[in-house]
This record gives structure tokens, sequence and C-alpha cells, in this order.
């Protein structure tokens, strides 16, 4: 935004103060396919994650078992969500997903502890020729207050 002084003499009618900005151009860089079978895999497949997820959090499942999906950084955060928490009766209730480029697919898994609602953000990425997550976090109510 740009500040016109040659207009202050001129009636307020006639003044243009603002130089108005160039329409953005839409990016093209990425083509996206925006077809219901991307949102169904993408979906399902953060829905697997999610799954396997809540019963390593609760127990029925050991954590070793998602070494081969997870990341070692997102299995390192569920191994200390699960260490902090009691998790037993946990369970999926919702789940958003996105493929937001080729091979990358964002989501969050809304999972019903006790009373509250806690968000599993995901990201999943196509590797090697399988889907690895790359990050899986555990947001607790209120953990976003914390300093």
């Amino acid at each position: 935004m740009h500040a016109n002084f040659d207009a202050i003499g001129l009636p307020p009618a006639d003044r243009d103060l603002v130089t108005p900005c160039p329409p953005r151009t839409p990016r093209v860089d990425v083509d996206i396919p925006l077809d219901d079978t991307h949102a169904d895999e993408s979906r399902s497949l953060v829905m697997a994650v999610a799954r396997a997820a809540v019963e390593a959090l609760s127990g029925y499942r050991p954590l070793a078992q998602l070494s081969r999906w997870l990341a070692p950084s997102a299995l390192e955060g569920l191994d200390l969500a699960r260490r902090h928490r009691d998790w037993r009766g946990t369970g999926v209730t919702r789940v958003w997903a996105n493929q937001i480029l080729p091979g990358v697919i964002e989501g969050v898994a809304q999972i019903r502890l006790h009373d509250h609602r806690v968000a599993l953000p995901i990201r999943l990425e196509y590797r090697a020729g399988r889907w690895v997550c790359t990050h899986l976090g555990v947001l607790l109510p209120g953990s976003h207050m914390r300093a």
C-alpha cells in the first residue's frame, strides 16, 4: 500500500490516497486432484493411524508395533503422552483429512478421553513406496495455554 500525496489538494471525491495493490494471481504450481477418491483415501489413512495410536495409548497395542508407520519423533511423542495419562476407554470420534500436496496428507483425529475431547494432529508423507506418519501430536485440553 502506497500513499499518494499529490492528491491532497484535490476535493475529497477526486482523491485517490491509496494506490491499489495488483490483483493476486492464483497459485498454479501444484496440481492437487480434488476428487472424492483422494479425500476418502486420506480420511482412511488418518483414521488407521489414529486408531492405532489410541490402541497404543490405551495399552491394547504395543508401541513397538507402530515403529513401521511412525517416524521416531512421532513415536517418542506418543510414548510420552502414554506415560502421563490414563487412556483406557478412549476412542476415535471424528477424523478430518486433506491431501495438501501430492504425497502429503494432513489431518486431525478427535478422540474421546473420559469427559474431554483431545485432538491428534497427524501428518502423513509418502516415502519409499509407503505412507509414513511424520508428525503425530496429542493436544490435551488446556495444553495450548501452558507456557
